[in-house]
């Protein structure tokens, strides 16, 4: 039965019996990971508060062979989302975070971009609220940028550089379409059939794409812009799950207002 060490993020736990716990783990050397911590719901648990969604830990577990769930051995906090005062609209953002990491990547797949944008989107969240820079159109567009490069990640967003059908760079075009895919398509290929992306919207994506999430949280955009970049988002994580996340409903309450 041999014995894993590595940081992680926690993602979700569920109860288990009256006093265990099945937690879900993002790790850094192997991806997604399932396991049992037993006794984690006592009063006196040895487990602390390193369970919380989005705590950073170093964790240790025992992994038998052909077996889903692994056994938590250890789990020792490295940095804690749960300070005093955090907000609940913060805490509804990691909620929905941690659903579309549980829902696009794949257990037991080591994926170190992954690891990387959840640990600096964090850290923009955390230093926004700092600086005192997050209204809830703030949240909104973090919310953006995750759910665009979870896409990009998971391998369901297309190469918006070009078009989909003769390659052409569409960094100078007036008008871009979109198909129901959300494969973009310069004018004279879509024949002006699907969604007509705004320039305006397209760099916006390709910010997304090129900046880091502190970069682009600092930065005032038009509401407008982040909603028409939710809409695409929206559609295509809908289309690649097959269904809206269930904790999708706290973008609602953050979407700024036009």
């Amino acid at each position: 039965m041999p014995l894993h060490d590595t940081e992680a993020f926690v993602l979700r736990t569920f109860s288990l019996k009256e006093a265990d716990k099945i937690c879900v783990f993002f790790t850094r050397e192997a991806g997604k990971v399932r396991g049992v911590a037993h006794g984690a719901r006592k009063l006196r648990s040895r487990f602390g508060a390193s369970l919380e969604p989005f705590t950073e830990v170093t964790l240790t577990y025992f992994a038998k062979e052909n077996q889903e769930l692994v056994s938590i051995s250890a789990c020792e906090i490295l940095r804690s989302q749960f300070v005093a005062g955090i907000s609940s609209e913060r805490m509804g953002v990691m909620q929905y975070w941690a659903e579309l990491v549980d829902s696009f990547l794949l257990d037991h797949e080591p994926n170190d971009a992954a690891y990387r944008l959840i640990a600096a989107s964090l850290d923009a969240l955390r230093q926004a609220e700092t600086d005192n820079l997050m209204p809830l159109a703030r949240y909104y567009e973090i919310c953006r940028y995750f759910e665009i490069w979870m896409l990009k990640l998971a391998g369901f967003f297309p190469d918006w550089r070009t078009c989909g059908l003769c390659e052409k760079d569409l960094s100078g075009e007036q008008a871009v379409y979109l198909t129901n895919e959300g494969m973009p398509q310069c004018l004279n290929c879509s024949g002006q059939r699907g969604d007509e992306l705004r320039p305006a919207v397209w760099r916006t994506i390709q910010e997304i794409l090129t900046q880091s999430p502190a970069k682009f949280l600092s930065l005032t955009r038009e509401p407008g812009l982040l909603n028409q970049v939710g809409n695409i988002a929206t559609r295509l994580i809908a289309r690649a799950l097959e269904r809206e996340p269930r904790s999708y409903e706290v973008l609602s309450r953050l979407r700024p207002a036009l």
